[in-house]
């Protein structure tokens, strides 16, 4: 099986990543007071061909999409990494991810299945789906064949998927709910089978995905290592033994990372002066934050947006 190629996600700005980086409820749809649509299709071409094949970079708060390239290529940017793929191919999508696509005019075939946050977080979802650390943690682009025995049984869903969308039969929305969650099964699945092969241990596995997600949701308040320790009930040097079995990295190199990550993206899409950035990544000194940076990166914030337009 390919590689699964994986992307950090998430954008988790009180500041501004709503006002900063286009948001929308679907591409081009400005997000309504309400909840968004439950669940929503269309083949690539229908909304590409809109807008010249391109897709600017934008971001979903409360939409999961996956995206299925059946022909044709695509240059795909996500959280400011570029990545060409051509299909058959998917690309799942979490809430909260930048991303953008250029499709290879008039050659793309395929479908974005966009589905609402709600159903992914319903209790009951997330209770019976066995797959969800893997398939709603980060964006992923995972490479297919026309070989793969999974290609042809997933190009079908998809296709099915469609036809019950646009067809108004007597129990619609269970059916397509139902062919949804089948088409979600298979690609954790495959994604299930590519980590299962790793050599990692899965007690360190387990306690690296913990951490990940407590520093998502305290990145900004500069915990120490020692304090994700505690509340993961375990000790410093456990906690860092699991980051180097699993990332290669310490604890800290990881919440260096997230902080590292965070001003990239707001240094990439959007104008907000360094000093903001800082102070929004809990900085208190705008000039220690532009040392951190350029110690981490190699450039400073303000020469490293210049490389970037350039």
């Amino acid at each position: 099986m390919h590689l699964v190629i994986e992307v950090m996600n998430k954008i988790n700005s009180d500041l501004t990543a709503d006002r900063l980086i286009s948001t929308y409820s679907l591409y081009s749809e400005e997000q309504s007071l309400g909840d968004p649509e439950f669940i929503h299709i269309e083949d690539i071409r229908t909304r590409a061909e809109l807008f010249d094949w391109t897709i600017n970079i934008h971001t979903h708060p409360k939409m999961f999409q996956i995206i299925y390239v059946r022909k044709g290529s695509a240059r795909i940017h996500i959280d400011g990494l570029e990545q060409v793929e051509s299909g058959p191919c998917l690309i799942t999508i979490p809430a909260g991810v930048v991303h953008g696509f250029e499709f290879d005019q008039d050659a793309t075939e395929g479908a974005v299945v966009t589905v609402s946050q709600l159903l992914m977080l319903d209790e009951q979802f997330q209770r019976r789906f066995p797959f969800k650390e893997e398939l709603l943690s980060k964006a992923l682009i995972i490479p297919l064949s026309e070989s793969d025995p999974d290609q042809a049984l997933i190009d079908q869903q998809v296709k099915e998927l469609r036809r019950e969308y646009f067809d108004n039969q007597p129990a619609k929305a269970l059916m397509f709910e139902w062919l949804l969650f089948s088409l979600l099964i298979r690609i954790g699945r495959k994604l299930h089978s590519a980590y299962s092969r790793s050599d990692v241990g899965s007690r360190y596995e387990q306690r690296y995905k913990e951490l990940c997600q407590l520093i998502e949701l305290h990145y900004r308040d500069h915990l120490s290592a020692n304090q994700y320790a505690e509340m993961l009930s375990t000790t410093p040097i456990g906690l860092n033994r699991a980051c180097a079995a699993v990332a290669g990295k310490s604890v800290s190199e990881l919440l260096q990372d997230r902080l590292i990550l965070e001003a990239q993206r707001f240094l990439i899409y959007t104008a907000a002066p360094a000093s903001l950035i800082a102070y929004d990544l809990g900085f208190k000194d705008p000039a220690y934050f532009s040392r951190f940076f350029k110690r981490r990166v190699g450039l400073s914030p303000g020469a490293f947006r210049n490389q970037r337009d350039r």
